[in-house]
């Protein structure tokens, strides 16, 4: 009686990985930083590092430069595309988000409006990439003010 429980306890277990029903999670996990009245490091010093912030990170369908609104270089009013999720960073800036295998645009909540991490190409809007049972990482950063 012992080995056939041991048995049916083992399919009951394993029969849901074999039949392709195992569901691992995927997504984004990250950083967000603010990097304020920065400056270009002097020749042989180092890039000054931002601090953590608590934001909103917005998970957008992947979207094109075209469908932001009143953009003025990495801010902009808002954008024109579905939202797929949003979540608030915490004090030290770290967020992570359970999404589908696909493309996104990542922008992140700044002021009155939205910031832009970073384009993707000329028309791209920060594209992020999630793939099958994997996080992708990444670190975004906010320049509030620059010195170049």
């Amino acid at each position: 009686m012992c080995k056939k429980s041991i048995r049916i306890f083992i399919f009951i277990c394993l029969a849901p990985m074999l039949m392709g029903f195992c569901i691992l999670p995927q997504g984004i996990i990250g950083h967000v930083l603010l990097e304020s009245n920065t400056a270009m490091p002097l020749k042989g010093g180092s890039k000054q590092k931002g601090l953590p912030i608590s934001t909103m990170v917005y998970i957008y369908e992947a979207a094109n430069v075209n469908q932001l609104m009143e953009q003025e270089g990495n801010y902009a009013k808002g954008i024109q595309a579905r939202l797929i999720k949003q979540v608030r960073s915490n004090n030290a800036g770290k967020f992570k988000l359970r999404l589908a295998p696909g493309k996104y645009s990542i922008l992140l909540g700044y002021q009155e409006g939205i910031y832009i991490p970073y384009f993707s190409g000329n028309s791209g809007v920060a594209f992020v990439e999630v793939s099958k049972h994997q996080y992708q990482e990444i670190d975004l950063s906010i320049i509030a003010s620059s010195i170049y």
